[in-house]
């Protein structure tokens, strides 16, 4: 009637579907913080403060006295 090898694979089924929910509940509570953050305008949680939609790409250009390499802005701040 009951053998040790049934219940341990009801056991294992079990533990198999009360993860799978579980994982559901994570990508369903991801979908939705997502969905949430767009609504507010705040995708781009990763760019710092004052850049939302501006481009991240910076020309550099040589300084001909330091060497270094800097913005055009303050390659001529320092002229």
């Amino acid at each position: 009637m009951f053998s040790i090898s049934k219940l341990v694979a009801l056991a294992a089924i079990i533990g198999i579907v009360w993860f799978g929910f579980r994982l559901i509940g994570r990508l369903d509570a991801a979908r939705k913080a997502k969905a949430s953050e767009k609504a507010d305008g705040r995708q781009d949680r990763g760019r710092p403060e004052g850049t939302h939609g501006r481009d991240d790409v910076v020309d550099l250009v040589r300084d001909e006295r330091t060497g270094e390499y800097v913005t055009r802005d303050r390659r001529d701040e320092r002229t």
